[in-house]
């Protein structure tokens, strides 16, 4: 593979998010390939703009060949995104707690995007969700490494739903 053809791949495929053969610093989510003085480095930036997966080559071709693969991963995870916000599907995220011996659902939230943001939201009862006006969920989305939610299926939810309806609360058989 040559540069030309890279680049013509690149624009065939209406890939973005990357630098070609310029200094990627302070550029975050993207994907770069550069020259060096012992052959070519190819590697990711995080949220931050740090270097993620650095990766040295001493031939141009698998260092065009691995840009190419990481930025179709990079633009196929933010098209994957992109769909899910478009189409509105809420995100469900359980909190549980330790009853006789089990861990049982104890509280379930949901977000659900809007043409206004994000909705934060925890299920009372039956079909009945109320805001969560203490941020609680989106303290969890932030900093899940802090957090006592862990975020699963829409079959698990479902899972819930029947669990409150029924008033009878068991561990999740689903994730």
């Amino acid at each position: 593979m040559t540069p030309e053809e890279a680049l013509a791949t690149i624009r065939a495929e209406g890939l973005g998010r990357y630098r070609w053969f310029e200094d990627a610093t302070n550029d975050a989510d993207i994907v770069a390939i550069q020259r060096t003085e012992s052959g070519w480095v190819v590697f990711a930036t995080d949220e931050r703009g740090t270097s993620q997966g650095r990766r040295e080559f001493a031939e141009e071709e698998p260092a065009l060949e691995n840009f190419l693969s990481r930025l179709r991963s990079i633009n196929s995870v933010a098209a994957w995104r992109e769909k899910v916000r478009r189409e509105n599907a809420p995100r469900y995220f359980v909190r549980e707690l330790r009853v006789d011996g089990r861990l049982v659902p104890a509280r379930l939230f949901r977000r659900r995007e809007t043409d206004h943001g994000p909705v934060d939201e925890f299920l009372v009862d039956v079909d009945t969700w109320a805001p969560d006006t203490r941020g609680v969920l989106d303290r969890g989305i932030r900093f899940p490494l802090d957090s006592d939610l862990e975020e699963i299926s829409d079959a698990a939810a479902r899972e819930i739903f029947a669990m409150v309806a029924r008033r009878e609360y068991l561990p999740l058989t689903r994730r």
